[in-house]
C-alpha cells in the first residue's frame, strides 16, 4: 500500500491518480492500433476519447459522492479531490454510454463498432485503475487469512474500518490479513481485455458488430458481482436488500448483455437466410436452366 508516490512542497504526488493516468493512456493507445485496423479517423477519435474520458470521471465522482453523501456532507469541497480516490466505475460506464450514443448521433456514426472497440480495451483501464485502488487502500476485501492476504498498516482505510467493526483495537499496528479484492479484479479485467481484444481483431466480430459490446457486459458484469462478494468496505444495499447497488447494476448489464447476444444470432441467422435466398436464385436450376 503506497497512496502518496512523494511529497515536494505543497505538491504531492498520489498513486491512485498515477495508476488511473496510466490507465486511460494504455487503453488509448490500444484503442488506436484496433482503429487502424479499421481505417478510422485518428482525429476524431482522439476527440471522442478525451469527452469519454473526462465526462466519465464527472459521471463516477458524481455516483460516488452519491453513494457516500453522509460524509461528504461535512465537507462538500472534500467531493473535488478526486486524485484521493473515490471513483464509482459503473458512474463512469454509465455517462460514457450515454456520450458516446449523442456523438454517434451528432456525428451520424454507426454506434455498435465504437462501442465494441471501446468495450475491448476499457478492461485494460479498470485493471491499472484497481491497481490504483490497491496502492490506496480503498475498496479493499474482507479480513480473511489466506495464503494470497495483505495486511495493511494503522491508519489505513481497511485498519480503520476493521476498528469501526470491532475485529481489532485502536492500538493495533496493522490489519487482520484482508483478501486483495482490488488486485483479484484487475487480474479479472486483464484477463478481460485479452479475450475482447482478441475478440476484435477477429472477423466474427466485424460482421456482427456489438458481440465484444456483449461479452463485455456479460463477462464484466459476472466478474464485478463476484468481487463485490470479496469486499468490506462500506457498500449501499438499495431498498434495504442483500445485493449491493454495483451487484445490481450488474446484473442489469448481464441481461443487457444476454438480449444483445440474442438479437445479433437473429440478425445472423436473418443474413443466411437472404444469402441462402440469394444464392438460390441465381442458381441455374432456379433460373428455368439446365445446370
Amino acid at each position: 500500500m503506497q497512496p502518496e508516490l512523494f511529497s515536494l512542497g505543497h505538491f504531492t504526488l498520489h498513486s491512485y491518480g498515477v495508476c488511473m493516468a496510466f490507465g486511460v493512456l494504455s487503453a488509448y493507445a490500444v484503442l488506436r492500433a484496433l482503429a487502424r485496423q479499421r481505417e478510422w479517423d485518428a482525429d476524431s477519435l482522439g476527440n471522442l476519447v478525451a469527452l469519454l474520458v473526462f465526462g466519465g470521471l464527472a459521471g463516477a465522482r458524481v455516483f460516488f459522492v452519491a453513494e457516500h453523501w453522509d460524509w461528504y456532507r461535512g465537507d462538500p469541497l472534500a467531493a473535488f479531490k478526486i486524485w484521493e480516490g473515490g471513483l464509482v466505475y459503473y458512474g463512469s460506464l454509465l455517462t460514457g454510454a450515454a456520450l458516446l450514443a449523442a456523438w454517434c448521433l451528432s456525428t451520424k456514426t454507426r454506434p455498435l463498432p465504437l462501442f465494441d472497440a471501446l468495450a475491448a480495451v476499457v478492461p485494460l483501464g479498470q485493471a491499472f485503475g484497481r491497481v490504483g485502488c490497491f496502492l490506496n487502500g480503498c475498496c479493499h476485501g474482507k479480513a480473511l487469512d489466506t495464503p494470497f492476504s495483505i495486511t495493511y498498516p494503522a491508519g489505513s482505510i481497511p485498519w480503520m474500518r476493521q476498528v469501526e467493526e470491532g475485529l481489532i483495537g485502536a492500538d493495533a499496528a496493522r490489519s487482520l490479513p484482508a483478501l486483495p479484492s482490488q488486485l483479484i479484479e484487475a487480474a479479472g479485467c486483464l484477463a478481460l481485455f485479452f479475450a475482447l481484444s482478441r475478440a476484435f481483431r477477429a472477423k466474427t466480430s466485424r460482421e456482427n458488430p456489438g458481440l465484444v459490446s456483449a461479452g463485455y457486459l456479460l463477462g464484466y458484469g459476472a466478474l464485478r458481482i463476484f468481487t463485490e462478494c470479496l469486499r468490506s468496505d462500506e457498500r449501499a444495499h438499495p431498498f434495504g436488500g442483500a445485493l449491493s447497488i454495483a451487484q445490481c447494476i450488474s446484473l442489469a448489464a448481464i441481461a443487457a448483455g444476454a438480449a444483445l447476444l440474442l438479437v445479433i444470432r437473429v440478425r445472423a441467422r436473418a443474413r443466411r437466410r437472404a444469402a441462402a435466398v440469394a444464392a438460390d436464385g441465381a442458381s441455374p436450376v432456379a433460373n428455368g436452366k439446365e445446370p
